[in-house]
């Protein structure tokens, strides 16, 4: 179902859920969604019956991670399939050694993350042209 993107067929499966849910459903311009980070993070791809249907996108840096592009296609939504996306990319973290994580939620999605253990940790600020909340996760020491 989820696995870390190896090969340039993965990563051009990942930028085809990220076109759909962001570009096209969203109205977000390619300059804003595509950034010269792609190619040096850690992209997870999820594919239900040889569909590419969900993706993610983690950063790290100093000591925490950062989840960016979280995206699951429409038709697909309502199945759990993005708490299991959280919860690879949070297990892929701390296989990595990270225990610090945080997010730019959308405000629409910020139960969503609650739900899933992160807090609010600032203001409502727009990004893309669409409100978000920073949020952050901390694994108990």
């Amino acid at each position: 179902m989820f696995k870390r993107v190896h090969t340039p067929e993965d990563l051009r499966q990942v930028f085809m859920v990220r076109a759909i849910v962001f570009m096209e459903e969203q109205g977000i311009p390619y300059a804003l969604e595509m950034d010269e980070y792609d190619y040096a993070a850690l992209h997870i791809l999820g594919v239900v019956d040889g569909e590419p249907v969900a993706c993610g996108r983690v950063r790290y840096t100093g000591d925490g991670a950062i989840f960016q592009r979280l995206a699951i296609r429409r038709a697909w939504r309502g199945q759990g399939l993005g708490n299991e996306l959280l919860g690879f990319m949070l297990e892929e973290s701390r296989r990595n050694g990270f225990h610090c994580f945080s997010l730019h939620a959308q405000t629409q999605a910020q139960g969503f993350y609650a739900r899933n253990g992160f807090t609010l940790c600032g203001e409502e600020f727009m990004e893309a042209g669409i409100p978000h909340v920073c949020m952050r996760l901390v694994d108990a020491s």
